[in-house]
């Protein structure tokens, strides 16, 4: 079970109400607003593994999704086994399609096995992620829109900074690459049809 601390949910609630109330370069919250108001420093002080987690458990998906692309940085020394230990404590379905979004369209990961086979995950909740990613499969791959986003700098962060987070986890043989969309498209149906769900 992961243990937050009260210093990572004032700072995670502080952070999530500023972005709402200030103005944003790029909504709901890009790096700019990160770095102008000294939150990047407050962060990357505190656990990455229990920020991560309690962003993406209890604050707005699309919130945290773009959070946590504005954070390369945290992500950097992020383990297989923190991965695991991360799908194991959320307790919701939102928690894991956000994490998914961002770890399957950003970083370029597939961890649908990991939670497809991990006892420790409800049955209930990998049978709406399946149902959700076969009606929402597009969001899982980066479009032009999101290339020139980078392109752009909207986010304050540039594309070889997500180039250079892909290419750590594709060096750990743990990780495994993300399909094709029909590849994956059969993938979720071949789980849906699955006896084990």
């Amino acid at each position: 079970m992961i243990s937050i601390k009260e210093e990572i949910i004032d700072l995670s609630n502080q952070l999530s109400v500023d972005s709402v109330k200030n103005v944003t370069h790029y909504f709901p919250i890009d790096r700019f607003f990160i770095e102008e108001n000294g939150y990047l420093d407050k962060i990357l002080a505190v656990n990455h593994l229990e920020f991560i987690f309690y962003n993406f458990e209890n604050v707005n998906p699309t919130y945290s999704v773009q959070l946590f692309v504005c954070l390369p940085e945290l992500w950097e020394q992020i383990t297989y086994e923190n991965i695991k230990v991360l799908l194991e404590n959320f307790s919701n379905s939102f928690s894991f399609y956000s994490f998914i979004e961002y770890t399957y369209k950003y970083l370029e990961i597939d961890l649908f096995d990991e939670i497809m086979h991990n006892k420790n995950i409800d049955n209930k909740i990998k049978k709406d992620c399946i149902h959700f990613f076969i009606s929402t499969l597009g969001s899982l791959y980066m479009d032009e829109d999101d290339y020139l986003d980078f392109e752009e700098n909207v986010f304050g962060i540039s594309m070889n900074k997500l180039i250079v987070l892909r290419e750590i986890f594709e060096a750990h043989e743990e990780f495994k690459k993300i399909l094709p969309q029909e590849k994956f498209y059969q993938k979720l149906i071949s789980f849906q049809s699955s006896q084990s769900l």
